[in-house]
C-alpha cells in the first residue's frame, strides 16, 4: 500500500532529474565552436567558417606531459601579451581549483603557468581561423 507521501516524493524525484539534465550545456557543431579536441585520440577536428575542414592528430610524445582541460567550449583569446589562450565561459562547468584561462603554446615549449601544448600546425590555425574550440575526453 502507497502512504500519502509516496506519489508527491516520486514526483519531486523526477523534477529534481530533469532539472539536472536541463541544466547541462547543449552545444552546435559549427553553431558555438570551430574546432574540437578529442583529448583521448589528441584529434583536432578544425572546421572554419571559411574553407576545407582539417583533421590533425598529434602524438602525445611529441607534446610532453599534456594538461587534461575539462570538457566544454572554450575561447579562443590572447592575453596581455598577445599570445593565445583558452578561455572558459561560465556555461563551462571547472574543477574548483583549475584556471578559468589556459595557455596555448607549440609542442616542445617551456610552459609559463597553466598552459596547454599543441602541434604548431594547430597553434597557427587557431591563431587565424578559430573563435573557439569544443573539447572533450
Amino acid at each position: 500500500m502507497l502512504s500519502r507521501y509516496s506519489i508527491p516524493f516520486a514526483a519531486a524525484l523526477v523534477v529534481a532529474a530533469s532539472a539536472t539534465a536541463a541544466d547541462l550545456p547543449v552545444y552546435f557543431d559549427q553553431g558555438q565552436y570551430t574546432a574540437t579536441l578529442d583529448q583521448a585520440a589528441q584529434r583536432w577536428h578544425l572546421t572554419p567558417f571559411q574553407g576545407a575542414e582539417v583533421d590533425i592528430v598529434g602524438r602525445t610524445e611529441d607534446c610532453g606531459g599534456q594538461t587534461h582541460v575539462p570538457q566544454g567550449v572554450w575561447l579562443v583569446s590572447r592575453d596581455a601579451a598577445g599570445r593565445l589562450e583558452l578561455v572558459a565561459p561560465s556555461a563551462t562547468a571547472l574543477p574548483h581549483d583549475f584556471p578559468d584561462r589556459l595557455g596555448l603554446e607549440a609542442c616542445g615549449g617551456t610552459a609559463q603557468g597553466a598552459a596547454l601544448q599543441v602541434p604548431e600546425v594547430v597553434l597557427e590555425w587557431l591563431a587565424r581561423n578559430v573563435s573557439s574550440v569544443m573539447i572533450d575526453d
